[in-house]
């Protein structure tokens, strides 16, 4: 939008809203109680909801905000009182017009894990009039929670029979409700690091067998000598090319000394099935096509939306495949695979380490590099160039991914159903649609200290309790999507992208503090939704173009938005009318929708190293870190 039009555009809409201060709303009645479906709803992963399955239900509340256009649902009771005592949002949404809650069935029990059985009521009462069940066995996948009655009496004996007390809605404060807010999250980074040393650690003494087997002198073949190896031993691999595929049932120790095994071009060339296994020192060829083998017993025993996924992407052709073993290590080795690198599934203490797998050039004729199904493994100090996802991750919750390089295909990582990962130290660039992907709501994931240049989207986020923090995001379409509800988006560099941040959850409950945003064509880009206010405690983002301003700054603004683009723009902001209409969406809720505030703009950035090393790269002066890209 030329300053021109802007000008134009501002003066009608100052016209019509002032026009229309003088209408008087009617006194509005409390509202009503929506069908939940109809609800912005929160709480619980989509992980979670499923495993709930049919029979089982979780308390739901839901509220109606003065200032918001929607119900908000909530997905556990405790939730709900949270958040209406929460002075974030009723900064952002104004205060509880209705609170209500949804009484148990009058035959609820608890099965065998705590989860409340009966199913919804859609029995919705207020607040005030219910009687809530605090501290019994009660508990759904995400935790204890609460349950509400409309009848005293009825709450009195199910305390009687699982535990806890009767308490009324006043007595929220006794409502246990995990912190849900980024925090946690960023806070697990350095234990998590800790643990994931420990594992490493653990693994490689897997490396320091005595040498039971050499291939060529005592045994002819890789295949004879896992026939005939000693268990905690180690197969000697010479210099040469070695025939696959081969089944590695004991657990042994695969050494190669610039040696290759090479499968047939049909199926998995190295099939994992003991416990305690180590391959290092090989190159692995010969890998399969087929990204869907037909096999009708694959994941029988999962349920329907478990095994479909399973069966869609854990059992592609592949250089590796571990399936229900215990310490597994893959380092120094190099994969070569037109479908999938490495397919965990079940597999506990599964490390890949210094591994660089070479896929597809088309991401659309490949597949994962490692695909980690219920597999919380380490993924670190690696290189995947090409192929489909660099890593994929379904249910792998607690999975590392740290120090790697992610080059070209699809998504350097997608994260489905998959809670409590990090993702940290990698570099990736060329990505056809983004660097790191969050799918399928999840909690609990941390995104820290990576590097994303050169692709469609850096950082994509989904479900709540994200931490995205001390990132670097260059040359994007969009660098960083704030769809993650109650998360933390803190000191990042978000430099020379099309748009820098993307706005976009309908119920916007995070923080995002601390980052510096500069040289982007379009420094926010705001969706459907109301007022996000991006300044906590006292504390904002340095954005270039604000520098300077003793006021709030909005890059959604069509003045502010452009003052990092044109001096003329200040010239403009500065203007009686532009300064009032400012002012009137500030107070006006009907103005304030689709727009984002910085209440207290740094007038420095927050981290200057990192914004130089942000800037050197958009300026094509500086190698990535790890050599990412080289």
């Amino acid at each position: 939008m030329s300053l021109r039009v802007a000008v134009a555009v501002i003066c009608c809409l100052f016209v019509l809203v002032g026009a229309a201060s003088f209408v008087v709303a009617p006194e509005a009645s409390e509202p009503e109680p929506a069908p939940f479906d109809r609800t912005v709803a929160m709480g619980m992963t989509l992980e979670e909801q499923r495993m709930l399955g049919a029979d089982r239900f979780a308390p739901r509340a839901q509220v109606a905000y003065s200032q918001f256009p929607y119900v908000v649902g909530y997905r556990g009771i405790g939730l709900a009182a949270s958040a209406v005592d929460d002075p974030l949002v009723e900064q952002q949404f104004g205060y509880p017009q209705s609170v209500y809650v949804e009484a148990a069935p009058s035959d609820v029990s608890l099965d065998g894990s705590g989860y409340p059985v009966g199913g919804y009521t859609d029995e919705w009462i207020p607040a005030d009039d219910a009687h809530v069940v605090v501290d019994s066995a009660a508990r759904t996948p995400s935790g204890p929670t609460q349950l509400a009655f409309a009848d005293h009496e009825r709450a009195a004996e199910f305390a009687d029979e699982y535990g806890g007390e009767v308490v009324d809605w006043d007595d929220r404060g006794r409502f246990d409700v995990p912190t849900s807010d980024g925090s946690t999250a960023r806070n697990r980074v350095e234990t998590q690091h800790e643990d994931a040393d420990a594992t490493v650690e653990a693994t490689r003494e897997l490396l320091d067998r005595p040498v039971g087997t050499v291939v060529g002198e005592d045994e002819p073949t890789l295949r004879a000598a896992l026939d005939t190896a000693e268990a905690n031993t180690t197969i000697l691999l010479p210099q040469g090319t070695y025939e696959g595929p081969a089944e590695v049932d004991k657990p042994v120790t695969i050494r190669g000394s610039n040696a290759t095994i090479e499968g047939d071009g049909n199926g998995t060339v190295l099939t994992v099935t003991a416990d305690d296994v180590a391959i290092t020192g090989v190159s692995i060829e010969g890998v399969g096509e087929s990204l869907h083998p037909d096999d009708s017993s694959k994941a029988s025993d999962r349920p329907a939306w478990d095994r479909a996924t399973e069966e869609a992407y854990g059992y592609a052709d592949a250089a590796v495949t571990a399936d229900s073993v215990d310490r597994l290590l893959v380092t120094r080795s190099e994969v070569e695979s037109p479908a999938s690198g490495i397919i965990l599934r079940d597999t506990d203490r599964a490390v890949v380490d210094r591994v660089r797998f070479e896929g597809s050039d088309r991401w659309q004729s490949g597949f994962m590099g490692v695909t980690a199904i219920r597999s919380p493994a380490i993924v670190q100090d690696s290189t995947f160039d090409g192929g489909r996802d660099g890593v994929y991750a379904h249910r792998s919750s607690g999975i590392t991914i740290r120090d790697n390089n992610f080059i070209g295909g699809r998504f350097g990582t997608h994260f489905m159903y998959t809670s409590e990962a990090l993702f940290a130290d990698n570099c990736a660039t060329g990505q056809a649609l983004s660097g790191v992907v969050i799918m399928t709501s999840p909690s609990g994931i941390a995104i820290a200290e990576n590097v994303i240049t050169d692709t469609k989207q850096g950082i994509l986020t989904s479900g709540s309790d994200v931490y995205v923090g001390e990132n670097v995001i260059v040359g994007t379409e969009q660098g960083i999507s704030t769809s993650a509800r109650n998360s933390l988006y803190a000191d990042n560099a978000v430099v020379g992208n099309t748009v820098g941040f993307r706005a976009s959850s309908i119920f916007p409950t995070s923080v995002v503090v601390g980052n510096d945003v500069v040289d982007n064509d379009q420094h926010v880009r705001a969706t459907s939704g109301p007022l996000r206010v991006w300044s906590n405690d006292g504390r904002g983002n340095y954005w270039d173009g604000a520098a300077g301003l003793d006021r709030r700054y909005s890059p959604t603004d069509p003045v502010d938005g452009r003052l990092h683009r044109t001096g003329a723009a200040r010239t403009l902001s500065d203007a009686p009318i532009v300064r009032g209409l400012r002012t009137l969406r500030g107070e006006a809720p009907g103005m304030r929708g689709e727009s984002v505030i910085d209440a207290h703009p740094r007038s420095t950035p927050a981290n200057a190293t990192r914004l130089e090393t942000a800037q050197a790269l958009a300026d094509g002066d500086a190698t990535l870190q790890g050599g990412c890209g080289a």
